[in-house]
């Protein structure tokens, strides 16, 4: 790199707009001052050029790359940055127009080097005493909202939709909770100095991705053996249940009809109630051997399979019935044709009916066991299949069945979630009798992969707990805080494994700042047009989805860049990569109209709205009766407890940047609501170091508090220190530039411009494949990027064939199930 680039010290002064200088980049003397262009100023050099007076000087460093003549200007004694550029090929994807997600990640780069900053970790200071070096006083803040602000508090309702309004207090002003701004605070401090996550709960399991529709997997049962141990038996059929025709074997289930006009007969008492109850049941049941065929793309599809025509409880009940009334079966049912050649026969089996769970599925399954093919289960299956189920747990979380395909009918054949979703402590044991798809090795004689159906997710390599390096990890010993968590307060995360006390028994840390009252000084708090008088229904949120892990993940958590392009769905969450960062919520400045509450449901430039005639449930809608207007100001006090200096300095530093780093309060902020600047009031502002706290003890008097030059230069401090430390300088400017508003559309990612009811689409057509490649792939741009839209991605059409149907439009349904597993 050093034989790339050089780099050479300069002084420039400001003058009007433009910082003037002379830079000795070539071996030419002489040279008169010129202004150094825009465009070659580092993000830092720029925040500290805007603070400027006329005739000040700045020392700089410049960096010059020998091939390409390009000039990096910045602060002297600045950390380099990680390079990071634009994918040549989402530029040129972007033609057709483009959108920037609502959230973007700001890097958390280990904490490593941070000791000699007073920002390490250690243990807090105690309460007891004032020591050198701390601060106590209060902090006066003012706050302005940018955007709305939604601080909800629920109205009496008779329907199904919640509908919320503004929580005021006793004088009918807004009302901010302490508890609220103390979380938007602490939030921002822990990504500004770096700190360890304050909350990382739930990430100990793998998460889960869709398999791909080709992957092959064996029915099996899972039975107690006689040793007390427990094993998979496998279900294969006997050894005349399959041929040897090459590209055509027979499947290793039998097929049930179940749905779509297509019963299998059920008698005695199967025949009660849904089939869905005699799930796991041993039955007797007459199969028929069928031929499918299907041809897509040019494409031949062939398999065979058996298929029942009755189900019972006993051989006898079948063989009753056939005496009575004769069944060979239909000829054809679908795109299975009959094969005379082959007699039809009664098997015994498990029925497995996991339900109804999309509206192309046809049949259920039978399981016939392999006698003798049994595999030993061990914790690690039970751990795979955990990790499974706890995925289709959380994608239960936000894909509804019933919004999805409301227009299926209700009753027996209605759309449900499958048995296994959510998920029941029992089950998550992988109980004896428990009906499974497994992954076997035929050569090895080993399980790898546990499933509840045939086609559905299979678990990344590590947990993204596992993964964030150990110095960011909520810590569970006092004496290794960090500087959000001695500021802010901590709670123990658990006991260390070797069951040692590292806390004297303590079950926590009151932190050092705390929030005194917030009032809001604006008594024309409400919009000045008046609301529907339905209130103003908002779009349903997008819950997180860290699955979607070309969003939420990176393959290098020490520089936090984008997963590569295309990158194949199991490198996700692998070593030495790891979660992508602290989430930040993004927000465009917008014309006043544009937060008008207004009742054209219709407008695509107000994506807060929800569309007329969506297809969400109105349990999964929030109506807001009003909210704060733009321009509103509140006061904030906060009161500090013997803070040491460094942790002080960053929290200045914080409520000193004004409009270049606003909060985020309230709900709905991935619409751009709850944007907030944030300014210190050094006038109402009243601080004290040791010495000033001793002298009022001794002179039982109140001395002045710091001036203004003197909290300003704490700000300053740590401003040169973020810069020259690499984790901190990434932390501060990349937390600045997502704070920082965008010129592009905001919105969840979807198939156009124009608003539409559900974004799942965007994320299965940046998956699907074509030729065995992955089409799109694209990531989340890094926060740094300088651009950052992604290309809309139009559904597209579907390859038509004299035998495909085509699928009706909706987010994918929970529990994985595949349209090819449920024929």
């Amino acid at each position: 790199m050093s034989s790339l680039r050089f780099t050479v010290e300069a002084t420039l002064t400001k003058t009007g707009n433009d910082l003037v200088g002379v830079i000795a980049s070539s071996r030419r003397a002489g040279t008169a001052p010129k202004p150094v262009p825009h465009r070659e100023w580092e993000h830092t050099l720029t925040v500290h050029a805007q603070n400027m007076t006329a005739g000040d000087t700045v020392d700089v460093t410049v960096t010059v790359d020998r091939a390409t003549g390009q000039r990096t200007v910045a602060l002297a004694g600045t950390a380099p940055l990680a390079d990071i550029t634009t994918d040549t090929d989402r530029g040129s994807a972007l033609s057709g127009g483009g959108f920037v997600n609502p959230y973007t990640f700001v890097p958390t780069l280990p904490r490593a080097g941070l000791e000699a900053t007073g920002l390490g970790d250690g243990p807090p200071p105690s309460h007891a005493r004032h020591a050198a070096g701390q601060w106590s006083g209060t902090l006066t803040v003012q706050l302005t909202t940018v955007t709305p602000l939604l601080l909800p508090t629920p109205t009496p309702t008779t329907g199904d939709t919640k509908e919320y309004e503004t929580r005021t207090d006793t004088g009918g002003l807004p009302m901010i909770h302490g508890a609220s701004l103390k979380g938007a605070l602490r939030s921002a401090y822990e990504t500004i100095t770096a700190s360890r996550y304050g909350v990382f709960f739930e990430h100990h399991d793998r998460l889960a991705y869709r398999a791909p529709a080709s992957a092959t997997l064996i029915p099996a049962q899972v039975r107690d053996n006689s040793d007390g141990t427990r094993s998979f038996r496998l279900c294969r059929g006997d050894r005349t249940w399959k041929d040897s025709q090459t590209g055509n074997h027979v499947q290793d289930a039998a097929w049930v009809p179940a749905y779509k006009h297509q019963q299998v007969q059920r008698l005695g008492d199967l025949a009660a109630g849904p089939l869905t109850r005699h799930h796991g049941r041993s039955v007797y049941a007459r199969v028929v051997l069928y031929q499918y065929e299907r041809i897509s793309n040019g494409r031949p599809t062939r398999f065979r399979v058996w298929r029942a025509t009755h189900l019972a409880s006993t051989e006898a009940e079948i063989i009753r019935s056939l005496a009575v009334a004769p069944a060979p079966g239909p000829q054809r049912a679908g795109k299975l044709a009959r094969i005379d050649a082959v007699e039809p026969r009664i098997v015994q089996g498990w029925l497995s009916a996991t339900g109804r769970s999309i509206d192309s599925k046809h049949d259920e399954r039978l399981f016939v066991e392999t006698p003798g093919a049994d595999i030993p289960l061990t914790e690690q299956h039970v751990d795979y299949w955990r990790a499974i189920l706890r995925a289709y747990d959380v994608a239960a979380g936000y894909n509804d069945p019933k919004a999805t395909y409301r227009h299926e009918p209700a009753g027996a054949d209605g759309i449900e979630r499958s048995r296994h979703v959510p998920s029941t402590p029992p089950l998550r044991e992988l109980p004896a009798g428990t009906l499974v798809y497994v992954k076997y090795d035929q050569a090895s004689k080993t399980i790898s992969q546990v499933h509840p159906v045939m086609i559905g997710r299979l678990p990344f390599a590590k947990p993204p707990g596992e993964l964030l390096p150990e110095s960011l990890r909520p810590t569970a010993d006092r004496g290794r805080l960090s500087p959000a968590d001695r500021l802010f307060g901590w709670v123990p995360a658990g006991r260390r494994d070797d069951g040692q006390d590292t806390n004297d028994g303590a079950s926590g840390y009151r932190g050092r700042l705390r929030i005194e009252h917030i009032t809001c000084t604006s008594t024309d708090w409400r919009p000045q047009h008046s609301f529907p008088a339905d209130g103003v229904t908002l779009a349903p949120l997008s819950s997180p989805k860290p699955t979607q892990f070309r969003f939420y993940a990176t393959p290098d958590t020490a520089t936090g860049r984008p997963i590569d392009r295309r990158a194949a769905k199991e490198t996700g969450y692998t070593e030495p990569g790891g979660p992508r960062g602290r989430k930040m919520y993004r927000w465009r400045e917008e014309p006043s109209e544009h937060w008008q509450p207004t009742a054209d449901r219709e407008d695509p430039q107000r994506g807060y709205l929800a569309l007329q005639g969506h297809r969400a449930h109105p349990k999964q809608l929030v109506k807001h009766r009003d909210w704060v207007r733009p321009g509103v100001t509140f006061t904030a006090t906060l009161h500090l407890d013997g803070v040491p200096e460094p942790e002080l300095g960053a929290l200045l530093w914080l409520l000193t940047r004004g409009a270049a780093a606003p909060l985020r309060l309230g709900a709905g902020k991935p619409y751009g609501f709850g944007v907030l600047t944030v300014s210190l009031d050094t006038a109402a502002t009243r601080l004290w170091d040791a010495d000033g706290v001793r002298a009022g003890w001794l002179q039982l008097t109140r001395p002045d508090p710091a001036n203004t030059e003197r909290i300003t230069a704490l700000a300053d401090r740590f401003d040169t220190t973020a810069r020259a430390n690499p984790v901190l300088r990434e932390a501060t400017v990349s937390y600045l530039t997502a704070a920082a508003p965008v010129t592009d559309a905001v919105h969840y990612p979807r198939s156009t411009a124009e608003p539409e009811p559900e974004n799942y689409q965007w994320f299965v057509a940046n998956e699907r494949p074509r030729n065995g490649t992955i089409t799109h792939g694209w990531a989340l741009p890094h926060v740094r990027d300088p651009e950052q839209r992604l290309p809309y991605l139009p559904e597209e059409p579907r390859p038509t064939s004299n035998t495909a149907r085509p699928r009706r439009p909706g987010p994918a349904p929970p529990g994985g199930d595949h349209r090819r597993r449920s024929r």
